[in-house]
C-alpha cells in the first residue's frame, strides 16, 4: 500500500535502465492491449532520443521500483504529456496510479501548464476507465497512432 510518505523519485534512465526496462515488461505482459518495447535499448530510445522524457519511480519499503511516470513538457500546446505510466500488477489497486497521475498535475502546475494529456488503447479498458473517473476527457480517436493498426483514444484534463 502507497503510504503518505512515500515519495518520488526522479532518475536517470540510464542508470536504471535494466529495472525500470523489467518492470516495463511486467507492466505491459498483464496488459496485453500496450505497445511493448522489444529491448532495452529501444525503451531507452523511445523515452530518452524520441521524446527527452523526465522520468521517475516510486519504490517499496525494501527499496524495489514498484511504479514508474514518464513526463514530456510540451510548452508550445500549454501541455504536459503523461507518456509512461506503470504500477507493478502486484501493486496495482493500491492508489499509486491515482498518486502518480496527481504528481504529474502538480508538476504541470508548477511549470505553468493549463492541461496535462496522455493517450492509450481503446481497447485498456481498465485504464479508460481509471482516466475517465480522475477526469480527463478524450478528445480524439486516433487510429493507427503508433503505425500499430491499433486506435487509440487522446485524453486531457484541464488544470485549474
Amino acid at each position: 500500500m502507497m503510504t503518505k510518505d512515500s515519495a518520488a523519485e526522479k532518475i536517470d534512465v540510464r542508470e536504471h535502465l535494466d529495472e525500470l526496462f523489467a518492470l516495463d515488461v511486467k507492466v505491459a505482459k498483464a496488459t496485453p492491449s500496450l505497445l511493448p518495447l522489444e529491448s532495452k535499448e529501444a525503451f531507452l530510445d523511445f523515452l530518452i532520443k524520441e521524446h527527452k522524457s523526465e522520468n521517475w519511480v516510486w519504490r517499496n519499503s525494501e527499496g524495489r521500483m514498484i511504479s514508474y511516470l514518464s513526463l514530456v513538457d510540451k510548452p508550445a500546446e500549454n501541455s504536459l504529456e503523461i507518456l509512461n505510466i506503470g504500477v507493478d500488477p502486484d501493486m496495482q489497486r493500491s492508489g499509486y496510479g491515482r498518486r502518480m497521475m496527481e504528481f504529474a498535475e502538480d508538476i504541470a502546475r508548477q511549470a505553468g501548464r493549463e492541461k496535462t494529456t496522455l493517450v492509450t488503447n481503446t481497447k485498456n479498458i481498465h485504464a479508460v476507465a481509471f482516466y475517465r473517473d480522475i477526469g480527463y476527457l478524450i478528445v480524439k480517436e486516433m487510429p493507427n497512432y503508433y503505425g500499430d493498426g491499433e486506435t487509440r483514444y487522446l485524453f486531457e484534463k484541464q488544470l485549474q
